[in-house]
Order: C-alpha cells, then structure tokens, then sequence
C-alpha cells in the first residue's frame, strides 16, 4: 500500500475553499496486535489500562467497520495557538489490505492553519491492548511515570511535535452508546485537564522553522473507539474547556474543567445517548447524562464551498440533576473543516473541529460558579 498524504498550509481560518482529503480506504488494518515491551508504568495503573486498544477479533462481524483512536488537543493563549491530533487505526486490522492507520494533526495561529493527514499501511503501527502504547510510522504516543509522551511527525516531517501530556485529573466514566445492531460508539475522557510541556516545530528543518516552545500549556486527552460507517446514521457533539486562573497566565488552570458528548442521528434531531461531567480540581464534582442534557444550536452557517455541511456559531447546553444546574454558550471564533470519504466512494462527512469562548455559569456542590475560557467543541455534519 503506498503512503498517502494530504498538506493544507496558510490557510484563512474561516471562509476558505476546503481542500479534499482523500484516505486512501476508510477501512483499518494491522497485521499484528504487537505491543510494546517494556516495564508496567507506575503513572497510574487504571490510565494503562483504560487507556489500551480494542481491536476486533478476526470473526467479529463488526471488523469492517471498527474505527479507534487518541485525541490530544493544546491551548497556548499566550502564543495564540491551538494544536489538535488524532491517531487512529480503522477496518479489519489483520488484513492490511482492508484497513489504514492515520495521524491528523492541525495547528491554528492567528494567521495561519495546517491540516496534515497522513495515512499509512497498518503494517507500520503497532498497538497494545494492554497499555495505552501506539506507533504510527514515526510518530508515538508512549503513557510514561511523566506522563503522556507524545511524538508525531508528518510524513514530510515539516510538523513536530514533542511534548509531555502530565494528567492533572482523573478520568471519566465511558459513554457506552449502542445506537443499532452491531454499531456502537464509545468515548472515555482519559483526563479533562493536562499540563503541556514541549515543543511544536512547524516547517521543521526549512528556511521557515518556527518553534512554539510549550511552558505548561492547558491539554486534553480521550480516546474514541467503535463500530460504525461513515454513511451510517449518526452525528454527534462534544465539547471541552479548561477553567483558567484569573489575572494569571492563561495556561494555568483553574478549579474547574468540563467535558461534555451527545450521540446523535446524522441530521442532529434525536440523541442516541449523551453526558457532561464537571471536574472540581482533580475530581468529577457532577455528571448529568440523557434527558438532564439539553443542547440547541443557533446561528447556523452554511459556507458557500459546503453548503451541505452546516454548522452552529452558538451552541448552548443546559443541564440539571438534583441542585446541580449548568448553563452553558460556546461561540465559534475559527472551524476547520475536515473531511471524511463516505465508504460508497460517493460524498463524504464533515467532522467540524471548532474554536471559540465558553461561558459557563451554575450551581455545583451548592457553590455558584461563573467563567468564561476557551475550548473546544466539535460537530459532525
């Protein structure tokens, strides 16, 4: 299988032509569960193994449809930048031919954006079932006593990143979303708030070089893995932010952080299945799930190059279990569109990747909170 790979540089943030990304196949393969060998970390035992790959057996019936994958994401407000990534592995992981490994990575300046995706034979990744250890090609994901060690590179190595993802909470509860027969999603936020430390090298190795250095940066962790196509019936919400400390850099964290996933048909009219958890320092202070969750999106924009792909610029969620209350409004300040083929050949989805301002006010515990900060919050059309 040759190397397929996608670059999409200086792009306007918003309201540019979107670029095609062709994966070569949406289905995965592995030809080998190989894990690494090394020594049990002591980080945190329940992370290793919560944190580990389920790939499918070869006579699961669902093997064609497997899809699993880490997601990191940074805030660095100080340097106005945001990095998003993801490594995943998709389709019947013992038969290279019907499947595919790819590392996505996309980082926003005030100026600039670049989308890399790179997708590669799955006879070059490795993966655990015991640890949450992952190789694609050259770039790896290794849980450490430090903390998440994270190395990626595109395949023409003009991106770099080399940081340490430290949790600084713990993690949540697995949203467990059977939605028909035999297909399933599942979502586990490995922890909520990470502190950053390390590098980010753009143009490496060119006349161009830019180096972000990374001095405790606000990061996020979760890992996404079950069975379902492209052309299926489903679409989801999620979204996340970090409380930061007032009138102290912006990376530092505050006492609250949150995530929160709705589950939905691919026209967002039902939800399958849905929660938003609510971290007190290091500990969940409030999770609401269901019918306690209500979200409504507003200002929806149609861009002229997708114009059937919509999105909402205000998104705002309500939630209420007991005497804890939330009230929340994301707006979107920068999208990044990000393309998925359907399986047919004919189409694709668009998974929204979105960056904006949350306020979030309540009650939590019987204590009011009251904040605004930045995060994330991603929508599929």
């Amino acid at each position: 299988m040759n190397e397929n790979k996608t670059n999409i540089r200086d792009k306007n943030m918003q309201y540019k032509p979107v670029v095609l990304i062709i994966l070569a196949g949406l289905l995965f393969s592995a030809t080998s569960n190989t894990v690494f060998a090394r020594e049990a970390i002591s980080l945190n035992n329940e992370l290793s193994e919560i944190d580990s790959f389920h790939p499918p057996s070869s006579r699961d019936p669902r093997i064609l449809t497997y899809k699993e994958w880490h997601y990191f994401n940074i805030l660095d407000e100080e340097q106005n930048l945001s990095f998003v990534t993801t490594l995943t592995l998709m389709g019947n992981t013992s038969d290279p031919a019907m499947s595919v490994a790819v590392v996505l990575m996309n980082y926003l300046t005030q100026a600039k954006e670049n989308l890399t995706i790179d997708n590669y034979p799955v006879t070059l990744a490795q993966w655990s079932d015991k640890t949450p250890d992952l190789r694609i090609a050259g770039s790896t994901v290794m849980l450490t006593e430090q903390g998440y060690n994270v190395h990626l590179e595109s395949s023409d190595t003009h991106t770099v990143l080399d940081a340490i993802f430290k949790p600084e909470a713990e993690p949540s509860h697995v949203l467990d979303a059977p939605y028909e027969e035999y297909k399933i999603f599942n979502w586990l936020v490995i922890s909520p708030k990470m502190k950053v430390n390390g590098a980010l090298t753009i143009n490496k190795g060119t006349t161009s070089e830019k180096i972000y250095l990374l001095k405790n940066v606000r990061g996020y962790h979760d890992h996404n893995w079950g069975y379902w196509l492209w052309e299926d019936n489903i679409g989801w919400d999620w979204g996340q932010a970090i409380q930061k400390k007032n009138n102290k850099r912006a990376e530092d964290t505050g006492t609250y952080a949150f995530s929160f996933g709705n589950i939905t048909n691919k026209n967002h009219t039902e939800s399958k299945a849905a929660v938003l958890e609510i971290w007190k320092n290091k500990k969940i202070a409030a999770r609401f799930e269901g019918n306690e969750i209500q979200i409504q999106r507003d200002i929806i924009m149609n861009l002229p190059q997708l114009p059937d792909t919509p999105f909402p610029l205000l998104t705002s969620l309500n939630a209420g279990s007991g005497e804890n209350t939330i009230h929340m409004v994301f707006t979107a300040e920068q999208f990044t569109p990000i393309p998925a083929p359907l399986e047919s050949g004919n189409g694709y989805r668009i998974v929204w990747e979105l960056i904006g301002s949350y306020e979030v006010s309540g009650y939590i515990d019987g204590k009011y909170i009251s904040y605004t900060t930045r995060g994330y919050l991603e929508y599929v059309a």
